[in-house]
């Protein structure tokens, strides 16, 4: 299938204004905007990180198919990136006065209700509110109890999340990921450093990779799949991310490149930590390598730092798009000023509440992450998609019917099954707070 066709040929003719271009986003005009390379950062920025830490426990549980459903994944969630841009795509072309001209607080919930109604614009909304909060919550929280060990115990955990919550607070007031792009810049920089290093110390450090894979229970290979699918969930932000580029029709390239480069990080630190590390892979890869690698703890120290910069800055890119559509609900003013201030602070403060209050909030984003990312990442693309292509009167040639129609139907039938797996560990294992680095 062609993934990053020019938008011109994927669009049914439009009704677009005299001067207003479908390729060119609000920002275009004044000589700003996002380029493809920030936004590639955007797209890794976002995703990588957090991600990379649990994919190893994920393949463990699939068993030796587990390293192929990471590449299959991968390429699913891709395409229905891709997918998204091309409905933006529709919009621009068939609504400029509405889309081109001015700027979008909330592009994804715009997308629903043009292929859908009104019903889809306050679902997708919900979701993408919930999931991102959830996000960013847990981002918060895995900093406070890494930071917690990091400094042997020399503060409480409720006091660290006090501290972080301090300094996310000024960082969390930028507009739109246009006033960002520093901000996924230094996220992928950190990730990607933090990634060789730590496929470097597995190499070093870790046991025979020729021992028997697992041997996978339905709810073990269904949670494996959730883990994976859940890592290249970053489609709420993805809209967000395209409105704000100077030529929204290059979205496409940028997430075929950007995912090359995450699966260039996943893949080696997934297939190598599940082998070595065996069945003895927690959640968290560097507390596996702490208790097992002693010799190498200040690498491991330096490597969490890395990790730790990526989550910081990653909550400012999941938590952007729920401040603005927030924002807009509330019809405060876009510019900056004392509104937004009181938002966004309430908003850190809401996730201080909750990486506080909550301690099983991991085992919580589990039961979210099978519901809420598999509707925003692969049910909703594929089917916005396909009813927008329809009022337009584009043609999707079969090859894409039927790949939309699976995407859909299996992604539902996962959907009831991670619910399902959720809901057995949560009540087997109880409500317990999450490892640390150590």
């Amino acid at each position: 299938m062609k993934l990053a066709e020019d938008a011109q040929s994927l669009l049914p003719p439009g009704n677009t204004s005299p001067g207003l271009s479908v390729n060119k986003s609000y920002y275009a005009a004044a000589g700003k905007g996002l380029g493809v390379f920030s936004t590639i950062l955007f797209v890794i920025g976002e995703m990588a990180g957090g991600g990379v830490l649990s994919l190893p426990y994920g393949v463990y549980q699939m068993g030796w198919i587990g390293s192929v459903m990471v590449v299959v994944i991968a390429l699913v969630s891709g395409y229905t990136g891709v997918l998204l841009g091309r409905c933006w795509q529709f919009l621009l072309r068939q609504w400029p006065e509405d889309y081109a001209s001015e700027h979008v607080r909330d592009p994804y919930p715009s997308i629903g209700e043009r292929a859908a109604g009104r019903w889809a614009r306050i679902t997708v909304s919900w979701l993408i509110n919930v999931t991102l909060f959830a996000v960013s919550t847990v981002f918060l929280l895995l900093l406070a109890l890494n930071l917690q060990c990091l400094f042997a115990h020399s503060l409480q955990y409720r006091y660290w999340v006090l501290i972080i919550g301090a300094v996310l607070i000024p960082m969390n007031l930028l507009e739109s990921p246009k006033d960002a792009w520093w901000v996924a810049a230094i996220a992928t920089g950190a990730t990607s450093i933090a990634v060789v290093t730590v496929i470097i110390l597995l190499l070093l450090n870790g046991e025979n990779p020729t021992a028997t894979a697992a041997s996978p229970t339905f709810e073990s290979f269904v949670l494996g799949v959730a883990t994976v699918a859940f890592a290249f969930g970053g489609h709420a932000s993805f809209p967000t991310y395209q409105h704000d580029m100077a030529d929204t029709s290059k979205f496409g390239v940028a997430v075929i490149i950007g995912y090359v480069v995450i699966l260039a990080m996943y893949i080696p630190v997934s297939t190598i930590g599940s082998q070595y590390l065996k069945g003895d892979t927690s959640g968290n890869i560097l507390a596996n390598l702490h208790a097992k690698s002693p010799g190498v703890n200040h690498a491991v120290t330096a490597v969490t730092w890395l990790f730790n910069i990526h989550i910081l800055f990653g909550y400012v890119l999941v938590s952007n798009p729920v401040s603005q559509d927030i924002e807009r609900l509330l019809n405060l003013p876009q510019k900056f000023g004392l509104p937004r201030v009181i938002l966004r602070t309430v908003q850190v403060i809401l996730s201080i509440a909750v990486a506080v209050g909550v301690p099983c909030f991991t085992k919580i984003l589990s039961l979210i992450g099978g519901t809420t990312v598999m509707l925003l990442s692969y049910i909703f693309p594929a089917l916005f998609f396909l009813q927008l292509a329809a009022q337009l009167k584009y043609h999707v040639p079969l090859h894409e019917l039927v790949i939309n129609y699976l995407i859909i139907g299996v992604s539902f039938l996962m959907m009831g099954a991670t619910i399902y797996s959720a809901l057995q560990g949560f009540i087997k294992e109880g409500c317990k707070y999450p490892k640390g680095c150590h």
